[in-house]
């Protein structure tokens, strides 16, 4: 598979945190969410590894490095390694903490490399996507990762790295979906990755402050609650077009939504939170078969 598809690893290995999450809250029977949770592993790391045999060929690698667009999809690569340490952290926590640390310092060092170019000026307004909030929320996922080895230092420093860089490009892809040209219809789902940094944000800081305030944590789920309300009619209109590899865009946000709403359905006693979190869960689920199917379709027909 080539790197456009990396965005899947992140979705797929969200979407099984996210039923692990619910596995103990009594939505279904412990089993079920474990089997569906297990099944999603297996095929992020299907995915991931297919991604992996592509990239690595030098050809390949030159052109997607070289690729502005591209590029800044390597980084959904390291915070798959992220997820995949939260996944497996409870069953071999040697294993999960070597991934962590090099999955999360690989990140912040394509990261700084990525920030340099970004920073020397001259990127068209065109060129400014949504999928640049791929590096930057990639520093606020690590925590997930950081706390499940006990490495709570690293949580806050990613944390902290994460929220800056949020800040910095939110009004920079305010600027161009505003005044520049409609996104083309084959990436426009891609606007549904704005929803990915507060909401997996309020996941973040509830995993660092497990007894402190839940301010923050609240505030950053209200605005993603705020934006999955603005950007429903978007999804609609893209269900409704043939599938391309962007639509994967729907997977990781909408988990990272539906597990911030359990958490903190659960941290705040609110079964009402704990019901929504997993109503959309539900729908992402779908939404991820129907993303298997139609990568399906396309890789026959490639």
């Amino acid at each position: 598979m080539p790197i456009r598809f990396a965005p899947a690893i992140m979705s797929l290995f969200g979407v099984s945190l996210a039923w692990r999450t619910f596995a103990p809250l009594g939505m279904l029977p412990y089993g079920i969410a474990t089997a569906l949770s297990i099944a999603l592993i297996g095929l992020g790391l299907l995915v991931l590894g297919s991604v992996l045999i592509h990239v690595a060929q030098p050809a390949a690698l030159r052109e997607n490095l070289m690729n502005p667009q591209t590029r800044v999809l390597f980084p959904a690569l390291t915070v798959g390694f992220v997820l995949f340490g939260a996944l497996i952290a409870p069953y071999s926590q040697g294993l999960a903490t070597m991934l962590v640390w090099v999955a999360a310092l690989t990140h912040l060092l394509f990261l700084a490399w990525l920030l340099q170019g970004w920073l020397a000026g001259g990127q068209p307004l065109e060129s400014i996507s949504p999928v640049w909030f791929i590096p930057a929320v990639g520093n606020i996922v690590i925590p997930v990762g950081a706390v499940a080895i006990g490495a709570q230092t690293l949580g806050v420093v990613t944390f902290g790295i994460g929220l800056l860089l949020w800040l910095m490009l939110w009004p920079a892809l305010t600027v161009r979906l505003m005044t520049g040209q409609p996104m083309p219809p084959e990436v426009e789902a891609t606007q549904l990755i704005m929803i990915a940094p507060p909401a997996i944000g309020s996941v973040s800081w509830a995993l660092l402050h497990p007894t402190g305030s839940l301010t923050l944590g609240v505030g950053l789920l209200g605005l993603a609650a705020f934006l999955v309300v603005t950007l429903t009619p978007l999804a609609l209109r893209v269900l409704r077009r043939p599938f391309v590899p962007s639509n994967w865009a729907f997977g990781f946000p909408l988990a990272a939504f539906a597990t911030g709403l359990a958490t903190y359905g659960a941290r705040l006693d609110s079964a009402v939170l704990v019901w929504a979190g997993f109503v959309v869960l539900v729908v992402v689920s779908l939404l991820m078969g129907w993303a298997l199917l139609g990568t399906s379709r396309l890789l026959l027909k490639a």
